[in-house]
């Protein structure tokens, strides 16, 4: 008989105490940062303020003695402007949100729509704001009064993050108090009211474009403000209220020089850093937010670098080609690629990755002695690198790792010369253990919340000697630059999950947004179509956990047997026949919220997995797949293009094709690219020939000029036959090999995380076929970190080390251990993962005989169609 896992609690990964520190991490920075007033100064260091008068914005005033109840604090009101949909996600379903069930989730047996569900989470934040404000004992309290999104136009105007709403040009009432939907408007008369604009920006030069856009918005609302002052000639008050804007900056994870100047240039200059007076009108103020990595799930972490909607560079690029999740704005597309091959700023791309690398190695230090000489402080003993960005990140990383011990080296030499200051003068310049970490030469930011997360996973072991390792979490590192394996991304995945974000498009933050009509068919309210609901897509929902990685062929019965579980198990309580005791019906009416839940989760999936399946089961789905795996096995479609492009194949859809068979024929004749360049323009508009050169230029498609028979050797046939990459006879009901997830074709990236495990043995050939780095010889790196930290070309001196293979059995027998676990290998993909990947990936790690357990790190989930968009932005 079926059993039902949908009562049980998923199993936490071998990392879960370093995710959920990250995730603590990033909502305490994100808390902090938006509770203080920029005003102020220094975020933990403000001065302060014994002649009763005003602070820098003269809005806030200090008390000398204490702090009075909440109702005699002033407010600093903060409108919330984000850069893209994609960021604004990201920062309130994964950074705020908290993983337990909403209120309105748990009350209802219904999905809750999305407006409402995001309405409780900034109700939760500033409930939070104002108990920060009050345990730290500060005579104001933070409240977000409302949050937009940058029009992706680009013309400055902010509009509503739903689409039923309507956008709100830049510039109206932007002065004004603002009502406030997210809590109380009951606020003491006596009260003083300031609003800060707060822009929270994508930074690290990925998303200049956002940029643009909110300096656009602050000059059109300066506007406003000095038609506001005219009009307000005859009221002082008001007068002073208008002049006394603020703007804040906030760039996440970190802002650099380059943004600086380019803002600059467009008229905004950081008041912190110039000598600008504060009373001027449109003070502005930047910051730094390092919120990096994001944990999606316990194997997933990802810094989710997009650049926004594609619609920021033009909207006669978007098309929404699968509109079947309830006219949602066209997904976001990725920014790391774009910005690092078409761009040519790697070394940003290399620089953010390094930091986050530094960051999961100080969380991984566990409890081991950082007194001892031969311990390595957290760095991850063995670290390899696939393709030119790779080795660009690990360059950086162990340099940043130099800087990092250097400093703190410092720091404590610094603590030993005022172990003697016990009094702490405040202007004595004692070092605030709150301040980062900051070198200015290369910018090292270590923040402190990141130590602190580090400690307190130590102090929890003193008291569980099971909650944190005694010895580093991560035993291997494998770097893989996207550029390594173009073709997976084009290609169709044929798992739940992947089909889902091919027909649904999953959006950032691993969450998709339906239409309620869709998961709730006979919802009788009869506004299913207009209102829409977001599903979390995360192992917090034990039931997609288990039904993600299942192949097309058999999620549909999987569901089935788990309704049937779950409503055999309902039943058999019900039963009047058998007698119950009280204790047996207490424990039923506990599992009655739970049971609720699971039935919702079950429900969903079912709706979910009907459409999608239906969308697998089209004949243009399957002629799709015909298509993909004939080029898989280099044979040309050029007619089958033809006849696509003729029929008004979506564009994006038709240039992932047109990318495939580049790639796996080594380019395209010179006369049928030049043919088929002519019908995309003739079909699709001459903006796609921009499309097609920023493809060509980041090594997607070629033109073969000179004489080249399709039938001759490829790089890609060297690779598909040395790494066995097809395989016609995997079962996709019982699967023994990774190619399960596309029926018969092995990720590439895959094939070489397994090479890795024997030393790459027998793929010299394969190897001289992948990009290189001007940074070393040849494509992989390979590397044993040391304590005290080395530079990457001291480290490539050193003798080669055994395979991944043999470090993992190494390392299993010096633990010792009686329990059996394998060690823990990061991957991390620069330039981003395929959902054909991940379940790819968890296929070897749950696999026996792999080594070691996986965890992934990316700079974005990526598929064909986001991929592209972004390069051709």
């Amino acid at each position: 008989m079926a059993t039902s896992t949908t009562t049980t609690t998923p199993r936490r990964g071998p990392l879960s105490h370093i995710v959920d520190a990250l995730r603590l991490d990033n909502r305490q920075l994100l808390l902090e940062t938006l509770s203080h007033d920029p005003r102020l100064g220094d975020m933990y260091n403000q001065p302060s303020n014994n002649n009763g008068g005003d602070s820098a914005g003269g809005f806030i005033t200090h008390q000398e003695e204490g702090v009075g109840d909440d109702d005699n604090k002033t407010t600093v009101e903060q409108q919330l402007i984000f850069g893209s949909a994609d960021l604004r996600r990201v920062i309130l379903r994964q950074v705020m949100h908290k993983k337990k069930e909403s209120k309105s989730r748990k009350s209802k047996k219904h999905n809750v729509t999305c407006q409402i569900e995001e309405e409780e989470i900034i109700k939760d934040l500033n409930d939070e704001l104002k108990l920060l404000s009050s345990s730290d004992s500060i005579d104001y309290v933070s409240k977000i009064v409302g949050d937009e999104i940058l029009s992706p136009s680009g013309d400055g105007s902010a509009i509503s993050p739903y689409n039923n709403a309507t956008s709100t040009p830049a510039g109206s009432n932007p002065f004004g108090h603002s009502t406030n939907p997210f809590g109380d408007d009951d606020t003491d008369d006596n009260t003083s009211s300031s609003t800060i604009t707060t822009y929270i920006l994508r930074g690290g030069g990925v998303d200049l474009p956002s940029l643009s856009a909110a300096a656009l918005h602050r000059r059109q609302q300066l506007k406003s403000s000095s038609a506001a002052v005219a009009s307000n000639r005859y009221h002082p008050q008001q007068q002073q209220k208008q002049q006394d804007k603020v703007f804040r900056f906030i760039f996440v994870p970190r802002i650099t020089e380059m943004e600086r100047a380019f803002l600059s240039e467009l008229g905004v200059v950081d008041d912190n850093i110039s000598n600008t007076p504060s009373s001027q009108v449109g003070t502005n103020y930047f910051e730094s937010l390092p919120i990096d990595l994001i944990p999606l799930d316990d194997d997933v972490l990802s810094l989710e670098l997009t650049g926004g909607s594609s619609a920021n560079y033009g909207t006669s690029l978007v098309v929404n080609e699968s509109d079947k999740s309830g006219g949602l704005p066209s997904p976001s597309v990725a920014a790391c690629m774009r910005h690092s091959n078409i761009e040519g700023c790697e070394a940003d791309v290399a620089d953010i990755v390094a930091r986050s690398l530094i960051k999961l190695q100080l969380l991984n230090r566990g409890n081991s002695d950082d007194n001892d000489e031969s311990s390595l402080k957290g760095a991850i003993a063995r670290v390899q690198g696939l393709g030119p960005l790779a080795t660009a990140v690990i360059d950086r990383m162990m340099l940043l790792r130099i800087e990092e011990e250097r400093m703190e080296a410092a720091q404590a030499e610094e603590d030993m010369n005022n172990q003697y200051d016990i009094d702490g003068e405040q202007s004595g310049g004692v070092i605030n253990d709150h301040d980062e970490v900051v070198n200015a030469a290369d910018g090292v930011e270590i923040t402190t919340h990141t130590r602190t997360a580090t400690s307190s996973l130590r102090q929890q072991n003193d008291n569980d000697t099971n909650s944190t390792p005694t010895s580093p979490s991560i035993q291997a590192l494998l770097v893989i630059d996207r550029k390594i394996d173009l073709v997976t991304p084009m290609l169709t995945p044929l798992t739940y999950e992947g089909l889902i974000d091919d027909v649904l498009q999953i959006q950032v933050g691993g969450c998709v947004s339906v239409k309620k009509s869709i998961v709730e068919p006979d919802d009788e309210d009869g506004n299913g179509d207009q209102q829409e609901v977001i599903l979390p897509l995360n192992d917090s929902d034990p039931l997609y956990a288990e039904v993600r990685d299942k192949h097309v062929e058999t999620f549909g019965s999987f569901l089935q047997n788990q309704a049937k579980a779950l409503k055999e198990s309902h039943s058999q309580f019900t039963n009047r026949e058998t007698a119950r005791d009280l204790t047996e019906i207490h424990q039923f009416v506990k599992q009655i919220p739970v049971f609720t839940r699971n039935l919702r989760s079950l429900t969903n999936h079912i709706h979910i997995a009907e459409l999608v399946k239906s969308a697998a089961e089209a004949n243009s789905f399957r002629q799709r797949w015909q298509t993909e795996r004939s080029m898989l096995e280099s044979e040309p479609c050029y007619e089958t293009l033809e006849d696509l492009i003729a029929s008004g194949e979506p564009p994006y859809r038709w240039l992932r094709l047109f990318c495939l068979q580049s790639l796996t024929s080594n380019g395209i004749k010179a006369t049928r690219y030049d043919s088929l360049r002519k019908e995309v323009v003739q079909t699709y508009g001459y903006e796609y020939l921009m499309v097609l050169n920023d493809l060509e230029k980041a090594g997607f498609l070629r033109k073969r000029e000179t004489f080249y028979m399709d039938s001759m050797a490829t790089p890609y046939s060297t690779l598909r036959k040395a790494l066995n990459l097809i395989n016609a006879d995997v079962d996709p009901s019982n699967p023994e090999d990774a190619a399960y997830v596309t029926s018969g074709y092995a990720p590439m990236t895959v094939r070489w995380v397994q090479a890795a495990m024997k030393g790459y043995a027998g793929l010299d050939e394969a190897m001289k076929e992948l990009p290189t780095s001007p940074l070393h010889r040849g494509p992989l790196v390979d590397i044993q970190q040391q304590c005290p930290a080395e530079s990457l070309s001291t480290a490539l001196k050193r003798r080669k080390e055994p395979s991944l293979g043999t470090f993992a059995k190494r390392w299993t027998s010096e633990t010792l251990s009686s329990v059996e676990k394998k060690p823990v290998m990061l991957i991390y993909f620069v330039g981003g993962v395929t959902l054909t990947e991940l379940a790819a990936l968890r296929f070897l790690s749950r696999s026996s005989s792999f080594p070691y357990t996986i965890v992934c790190c990316t700079t974005e989930i990526v598929n064909g169609s986001t991929l592209l968009k972004s390069l051709s932005c």
